[in-house]
């Protein structure tokens, strides 16, 4: 196997592991469950790229490309909902709930019935294999980038707000999936828009920075009697 392909396995595994624990802990708490499974989708989008890599010149790799895109869409929900339950949870009326959530389940359907919505097929590049991109393609960059600014407008709006120690994990978070998402919208979404496909492996390489973040908050222990924000939230049950 390709090492740029095996280091997306590894990827994959510890986003899964670090997904894993992160549910086990609280199962019920939407922080926990949104944020595991913004990390499945990870694993998902993360495997589906190292394959259709692996497998490129085949039928094989066709349908793992475009499962990538299912996972890419499911990324950017679940960080949308991350973004209201952490750290102050917000409720959704049923309109709102069912207006965002909508454009994802929409156009999951489409590329269930129709599978080449996005990718019409893989031709042969000087560097190797090259997907050919259907009209689709702008509108799932459309309802990616829905999610990925409503997110990011959620998570200002709780820094604003916020002080003390939450305030620098809300920054350190924030900071984290800006840095994965932009390398992987310019990796994974902008450059391939224009032909060049053969540094999508890029992408998912910047999760380990959210787990870098993830496991130090993780352990870190907040001091109850000197940090204002304790009453707020605390750090051991939002994970």
């Amino acid at each position: 196997m390709d090492i740029k392909n095996l280091i997306l396995i590894i990827i994959a595994v510890l986003n899964f592991f670090v997904g894993l624990i992160v549910i086990l802990r609280h199962p019920k708490n939407k922080i926990n469950l949104s944020f595991g499974l913004l990390l499945f989708s990870v694993v998902g989008w993360s495997i589906g790229l190292a394959m259709s890599r692996e497998l490129a010149g085949t039928s094989e790799a066709l349908s793992w490309s475009r499962s990538t895109y299912f996972f890419a869409i499911f990324i950017s929900l679940t960080l949308f909902y991350f973004s209201l339950a952490f750290p102050y949870q917000k409720s959704l009326s049923f309109a709102q709930k069912v207006m965002t959530i909508s454009p994802a389940l929409i156009l999951t359907l489409v590329l269930a019935v129709q599978s080449n919505f996005i990718i019409k097929e893989m031709v042969v590049m000087p560097w190797g294999y090259d997907n050919v991109y259907q009209s689709g393609y702008t509108i799932f960059s459309l309802v990616f980038s829905f999610y990925f600014i409503l997110a990011f407008i959620n998570f200002i709006k709780n820094i604003i707000k916020s002080e003390g120690v939450l305030k620098k994990h809300l920054v350190a978070i924030a900071a984290g999936f800006a840095l994965a998402g932009i390398f992987g919208i310019v990796f994974d979404l902008i450059l391939p828009y224009f032909g060049n496909w053969k540094f999508n492996w890029f992408g998912p390489y910047f999760s380990i920075i959210l787990l870098f973040i993830i496991a130090y908050s993780l352990f870190y222990k907040p001091n109850k009697n000197t940090d204002k924000t304790y009453q707020i939230i605390s750090l051991n049950d939002r994970y």
